[in-house]
Order: structure tokens, then C-alpha cells, then sequence
């Protein structure tokens, strides 16, 4: 497991009043709040809720006392996020500071629906912390795809202003962005914390929370992918939410990261993308009834090839096949997209970097496989 080299600075923290965090059901919202609950960082936590049983059952399975945490019913989508007028006039009172990690990551939504959650949410909450007069920090957990199609070192300075120029891959990483940029705009007491794409849940290998990178696993799995985007230099750059949810509890209320951004990504540690699809297949290899099957690991090329092969499967592909590319369509492509995310600060402030993606890759695949790819959509799911 990712284990941190140095503790947080409470001294230097924004932690002696009430803190709201969003988002709190999450993988990571729910490890946040267990550890802040824990170390007592601060003196009580009110967490957004939009559905208090699914609260009440990670309160439960937390064991967070009511002393410690307590639930606001809400929706990021409404102004004022939802609240009552005693629950906003309460946090009018209490509140120093806001942690907004509630987002809608479904990477196939159309952007409108995208925005809902990840900008208009964004929006909302701003709105509210500036009816707070005690605030004094607003720190946004977003994602380091945010660069969305660009190319070679993403600085942890970058704004996002010249990947508007060019676009992204998905309506989620064109959400967040823009919700950055509202952040930016609204305040200067804020600090964004960029995460990269969430592979399991430690080093372990162990997944909870399953996304698009499980989902593309399993089509190259079952032998349903049969190209992908790729170039030599292309990596994959994944964390554990371990290491993401200490980095925020230690992190996003920290006084002396006003106006900074945060990359909470591999970096040097991202994996190349053919030693990682080698692993994969070595791994999936050990089983003799895949073995059996002869599945060939999909061929690659460039960005435009596969836009190329991706029109001819909607022109010409059988209908289970053009499900299957749609479904990779929303991820894959960042693969042909080489990037690197300069994880500096994020190093310093820890005193560790995120833990290398192939000390726990396999793991993680040995995982996926041996729970029969629970709650991972296969060929059923994608391409009824």
C-alpha cells in the first residue's frame, strides 16, 4: 500500500472550523472523510448528501460517529446546492472551508449531461461558499485529463487555455476543465488537486470502484477489441485511490497552496503501453481455458488510423462490433495522445511520488480475473 514520508502541516491548515466536502458516497470522498474523521483535522466535517441511505450505509461501514460528520441532504445540480435555508444559514455560520469532489466520471455522457454535475455543480457550490463568510479555502479534486488532447509534458502550472484550442477526448474531461476554469475565475483562496485515473484501490490491487480502464480490460479479455489507438511512446498513467485520497486529506487545506495546482498522477511512473498490454496477456495466460481461446492482443496504430477503423466499423460493422468500439471510443484514444504529467509539486508536498503503475498492475489484473470481473460490463452489457 502507498504509504506517505511526512504528515500534514496542521498548523498550516485551514482545520479549526467546519470543512463541507461533496461527493462524500465516492471511493474517494469516503476515504477522505474516514481519515479526516480519524486524525481529527478538523473540528467537524459536514458532507452533501443526495441519497442518506447509501450515506447512512458508508457512515456505517466507516463507523463515523455524528460527533464527527454530519449529513446535509442536497444535490450539486440545484442552486444552493439543494439545501435548506436552515442547513445554508448553519454553514453560513461554520464554515471554513469546501471540498468539491462530487463529479459525474462517466466518460460516454453526453456534454450537457456532463455539465449538470461537473460544471453547473461547480458553479453551485461557488456560488454558495461565497455566502459563507468564513471560508477561506475552496479546494476542487478534478482530473489530470483536463489536458485532453494534448501532447508532451502537462505542467502542473498549465491552465487548461491551450487544450481549449484543441479539445479533448471526452465530455467528462471538457466538464472538468471548465469547471476549473470557473474555480480559477471565482476566487483566489483555491487549490485544485488533479488526479489521474484511478485503477484500484491500493497497491494491492484490489478494486471497489470499476471505470473505463476495467471496462477496456475485459473487451481485450474476451477478444472484442481488435485494434486500439497506441504509438511507441504511449503509457498509461494510473494511481491507486490511496495514494489520491492521502494526498487530499493532506493537502486541500493546506494555507500555503492558495492559488496552486496539485498533479496527483504516476508521472515517471505511468506504465509503457505495450510492456503494460504484456503483462496483461502474460498474466490472463496462466488460465488455461483462455489460453485455449488463442486471443491475440489487438493490433495498434495511430490516432488517425483509428479514427479511420472506427468509420468503417459505424459504416460497414456488424452492430455488436460498433457497441464495443463506441464504448472504447470515450477512453481509448488518450493512448495515441502521449503525455506525461509533471508531478513535482506533488512530490515535494508529500515527500513521496505515487507508487509506479507496474508494481501493481498485475496484481490488479489477477484481481479482476479472479473475481470473475465483477461488476465489469462485458460483451452482455456493451453490445446487446
Amino acid at each position: 500500500m502507498y504509504t506517505s514520508n511526512s504528515r500534514v502541516d496542521l498548523g498550516a491548515a485551514h482545520g479549526d472550523g467546519h470543512v463541507l466536502v461533496t461527493g462524500a458516497t465516492g471511493l474517494l470522498g469516503a476515504e477522505l472523510v474516514r481519515r479526516w474523521a480519524k486524525a481529527g483535522t478538523v473540528r467537524r466535517i459536514a458532507v452533501l448528501v443526495r441519497d442518506r441511505a447509501r450515506w447512512d450505509a458508508v457512515a456505517c461501514r466507516l463507523a463515523l460517529s455524528d460527533d464527527a460528520v454530519v449529513a446535509l441532504e442536497g444535490d450539486v445540480t440545484r442552486e444552493g446546492l439543494g439545501l435548506t435555508h436552515d442547513a445554508r444559514t448553519w454553514l453560513a455560520r461554520h464554515a471554513t472551508a469546501m471540498v468539491h469532489l462530487a463529479a459525474d466520471t462517466t466518460f460516454s455522457r453526453p456534454l450537457d449531461q456532463a455539465r449538470l454535475v461537473n460544471r453547473d455543480g461547480t458553479a453551485h457550490l461557488l456560488a454558495l461558499a461565497a455566502d459563507c463568510p468564513r471560508v477561506a479555502r475552496v479546494a476542487f479534486v478534478s482530473t489530470a485529463f483536463v489536458a485532453g488532447r494534448r501532447t508532451g509534458i502537462v505542467a502542473e502550472s498549465d491552465d487548461g487555455a491551450a487544450t481549449a484550442q484543441i479539445g479533448w477526448v471526452n465530455a467528462y474531461e471538457q466538464s472538468k476543465a471548465e469547471a476549473e476554469a470557473l474555480v480559477r475565475s471565482a476566487r483566489r483562496d483555491w487549490v485544485i488537486l488533479r488526479s489521474s485515473t484511478i485503477a484500484c484501490d491500493d497497491t494491492s490491487g484490489v478494486v471497489t470502484q470499476r471505470n473505463a480502464v476495467h471496462q477496456a480490460l475485459r473487451l481485450f479479455h474476451d477478444g472484442l477489441a481488435a485494434m486500439i489507438p497506441g504509438v511507441s511512446d504511449s503509457v498509461l498513467d494510473v494511481v491507486p485511490a490511496d495514494y489520491v485520497a492521502d494526498a487530499i486529506a493532506r493537502l486541500a487545506l493546506r494555507r500555503d497552496l492558495d492559488g496552486a495546482t496539485v498533479q496527483l498522477c504516476a508521472g515517471a511512473g505511468a506504465m509503457p503501453l505495450g510492456e503494460l498490454l504484456d503483462e496483461c496477456y502474460a498474466r490472463w495466460a496462466t488460465d488455461a481455458t483462455w489460453r485455449r481461446r488463442r486471443i491475440a492482443p489487438p493490433s495498434q496504430g495511430d490516432l488517425e488510423t483509428w479514427e479511420m477503423f472506427t468509420q468503417a466499423v459505424e459504416e460497414t460493422g456488424h452492430p455488436r462490433l460498433r457497441r464495443v468500439t463506441r464504448a472504447l471510443a470515450h477512453f481509448l484514444p488518450q493512448l495515441a495522445l502521449p503525455k506525461r504529467f509533471d508531478t513535482r509539486r506533488a512530490d515535494a508536498l508529500l515527500g513521496a511520488a505515487a507508487p509506479p503503475v507496474h508494481e501493481y498492475w498485475g496484481r490488479m489484473i489477477d484481481h479482476l480475473q479472479q473475481t470473475g470481473w465483477r461488476g465489469v460490463p462485458g460483451l452482455a452489457e456493451v453490445a446487446a
